[in-house]
């Protein structure tokens, strides 16, 4: 199981986070674009997930909210603080976020539908490529878990670079998820999480 240790820090300032590769491709049937995360932590403000791909999106045509993103060239960021429900937080490059909250892949309930302060995303086209930052206020995780983000609290994730309809399809994961076919929804074999 990988392991990150998340910087608390005053001001974002990735120069501090480390950056870690979402690089298991158990499944993909082509070679997935380089990808990576890095993480920091705004005390009282938000937890920050900064997601890259090295190949700028070949696809971006959902714009809805919770629409189909992951056929896009797509960036996701899981999340559970109890070891059971999880946030799933997936973003195109258009910044279109399918957020939700459940135990496994099915009866998932929109983060829309709940009265909790929404995550955000942050997209960003690169010279060479994409990143998506995924915004995560500290009042959602104490709403939706009742755990306080702060200094030493440990928590489990999983983060994903896809694009099933891209011209290159790929499953690309920072977690090893051993499973026969492509599937993200499983806690089970999220990395740990650590808040320095």
């Amino acid at each position: 199981m990988k392991e990150y240790i998340i910087p608390t820090v005053a001001n974002l300032d990735w120069t501090k986070a480390e950056k870690q590769s979402i690089d298991q491709c158990t499944w993909s049937p082509n070679p997935a674009p380089a990808a990576s995360v890095q993480a920091l932590f705004v005390e009282g403000d938000a937890l920050y997930f900064r997601l890259e791909s090295a190949a700028l999106p070949s696809r971006a045509e959902n714009t809805e909210p919770d629409s189909a993103v992951w056929q896009d060239s797509c960036l996701e960021c899981f999340l559970s603080f109890d070891g059971k429900n999880y946030v799933n937080l997936e973003s195109n490059a258009n910044g279109a976020l399918r957020a939700s909250l459940g135990t496994e892949r099915h009866g998932r309930r929109f983060l829309k539908d709940m009265a909790i302060p929404m995550p955000k995303t942050q997209p960003k086209l690169l010279e060479n490529g994409w990143e998506m930052v995924f915004v995560v206020p500290c009042a959602a995780v104490e709403a939706i878990w009742g755990v306080k983000p702060e200094s030493g609290l440990s928590f489990t994730g999983n983060f994903y670079s896809c694009g099933d309809l891209t011209p290159s399809p790929h499953f690309a994961s920072w977690n090893y998820i051993d499973t026969p076919a492509p599937d993200f929804h499983r806690p089970e074999f999220f990395g740990r999480l650590v808040i320095a």
